[in-house]
């Protein structure tokens, strides 16, 4: 066409913003560049063409030039900074390339046969050079400091001790910085946590109001501030800063998300500004401050109250258990009672009064047990064991014949071939296969059997106790051995303690326990008594 731009540099100068357009929409292909502000994304890449084209035109004229280089090298540390790897930072140069040639093309311009499209590649090439170089150096530097600070984090798990020395590491990491301050946010006020260098270790403790002095203001607007004269700019309204002696002092908001943990703040003596390699880098390490300060809150937080749950539920198991303690005589005294009376010459309808008072008194003797054995597992972390040499299959007998009077409407079936000796506590056997039993007469199909069984296995002898009937929940399983843990269907009987004392009995005997519950095999209780 007649009227396009005979030289390239003006070529690129007249379509400009139809380039830049073009970039925009290709580079979104690129993952981190999806979601990016479309002014985050163009960053300085309308200075590098600007440059870009000033650069062909010094070349065309026979002037000294040079490759444009702050554009990138800022570039480079932006990407960094935004998520970028080194190959999507290569592959925004290449997307450019294809953009500005494609549109030379199209446009039929002069421009398309100029010899300087050698020099624009070589431009190109140059900025690709030394972004990768610039990426490389600064995204090293900044894996070094963030190891270092994770490093700090490990050895010392308290955020005050921590805080001091993260801020050493930065003194140590960046030799332009001097001194070094971390200010926390408590309301509507920074304090000072930490500080190092040129004797600001003085003023831990000082607080600014957000909104007032230099930290204050990078709390208000979430953004980071720079200035050039720490000791003579207005910004600056804290005597021990402005005392210190700095030139050069940058802060920058510790963001945790969108919640503000504080400000981190640098200066320097010698320098009237950082490098954006520092800048960047300082940015990097207050965002992991940010996250590794909320951390250690969040775990000291955790620590107490888990300490007040623990102080809570000791006392509350010391109650449990003097109250269980203190019932047993008065319930000894009526079950004794009662016993006597049963050998009186009684009524029917005294009968049944003194029988439903026995019941009730038996079952809150099971009750006032079941909670001392409980204290004693959770006071002594496991329950007393009296280990003897028995047969467990007598054991199981004698309990099954004790179930079967208590409950002689129910079938009840126990399946064992040969003697099952062994070193058990017979009483805490019997107490096992009683609650089994109990449960699986409380939650089985009424008319359906209760089928248990003994057999010796190469691991030790298997009691399993099973019953038809609804099962157990999935979501409920996990839980069954817990304390107070009790059925849907469990209405007024029972603390929950039955399965969480029989796992106590078995853990003790150094012997496991397992459940197995569906629709079509209905659930079976498996303990695994060890063999020695």
């Amino acid at each position: 066409m007649a009227d396009e731009p005979r030289r390239l540099s003006d070529f690129l100068r007249t379509h400009r913003e139809r380039i830049l357009s073009d970039w925009v929409d290709a580079v979104r292909v690129l993952e981190p560049a999806k979601d990016l502000d479309q002014l985050v994304l163009l960053d300085s890449l309308p200075q590098f063409l600007d440059e870009l084209a000033d650069f062909l035109d010094d070349v065309r004229a026979g002037h000294p030039a040079k490759e444009p280089v702050n554009p990138h090298t800022i570039h480079a540390l932006d990407r960094l900074e935004v998520g970028y790897d080194l190959t999507e930072v290569v592959e925004e140069y290449a997307i450019l390339r294809r953009c500005i040639v494609e549109l030379v093309h199209d446009e039929g311009a002069p421009a398309m046969r100029s010899a300087q499209l050698a020099r624009l590649h070589a431009g190109i090439d140059s900025a690709i050079v030394t972004s990768t170089a610039r990426y490389h150096q600064a995204s090293e530097r900044t894996l070094r400091a963030l190891e270092r600070i994770s490093s700090t984090a490990l050895t010392h798990g308290e955020a005050e001790a921590m805080l001091p020395e993260l801020l050493k590491v930065l003194l140590e990491t960046c030799a332009s910085v001097d001194a070094a301050s971390l200010l926390l946010l408590e309301g509507e006020v920074l304090r000072v946590h930490a500080a190092v260098g040129l004797g600001l270790e003085q003023s831990v403790g000082e607080s600014v109001p957000v909104g007032h002095s230099l930290a204050g203001q990078v709390a208000q607007t979430r953004a980071p501030i720079a200035i050039r004269d720490a000791a003579s700019d207005p910004m600056v309204t804290r005597e021990s800063i402005r005392q210190a002696g700095l030139r050069g002092y940058y802060g920058v908001p510790m963001m945790l998300g969108e919640e503000l943990v504080g400000v981190a703040t640098i200066g320097s003596r010698h320098a009237a500004e950082f490098s954006e390699e520092d800048r960047l880098l300082f940015r990097t390490m207050s965002g992991r401050a940010a996250a590794l300060i909320a951390k250690a809150r969040l775990n000291a937080e955790l620590a107490r109250r888990n300490a007040e749950l623990s102080a809570a539920l000791d006392y509350r198991d010391r109650m449990l258990g003097i109250l269980s303690h203190d019932l047993k005589n008065p319930l000894g005294v009526i079950l004794a009672s009662s016993h006597m009376l049963e050998k009186a010459a009684l009524d029917d309808a005294q009968k049944r009064s003194l029988g439903r008072v026995t019941s009730a008194a038996g079952r809150i003797d099971r009750m006032i047990k079941d909670l001392l054995d409980y204290t004693r597992a959770r006071m002594d972390r496991a329950l007393p064991i009296a280990r003897r040499e028995v047969d467990l299959h007598e054991v199981c007998k004698q309990a099954m014949d004790e179930l079967r009077l208590l409950n002689p409407r129910r079938v009840t079936r126990l399946d064992c071939e040969g003697p099952m000796s062994g070193r058990f506590d017979p009483d805490r056997v019997a107490q096992v296969m009683g609650n089994l039993v109990n449960n699986a007469l409380r939650y089985g199909d009424p008319d359906a059997a209760i089928d248990v069984s003994l057999r010796r296995t190469s691991k030790g002898i298997l009691l399993e106790v099973h019953n038809q009937g609804t099962p157990i929940p999935p979501e409920l399983q996990p839980h069954l051995f817990e304390a107070f843990r009790r059925g849907p269907d469990a209405g007024g009987n029972g603390l929950g303690l039955g399965l969480y004392i029989v796992k106590q009995i078995v853990d003790a005997h150094g012997g496991s326990i397992a459940v197995r519950s569906t629709q079509a095999e209905g659930t079976t209780f498996s303990v695994l008594w060890p063999a020695s």
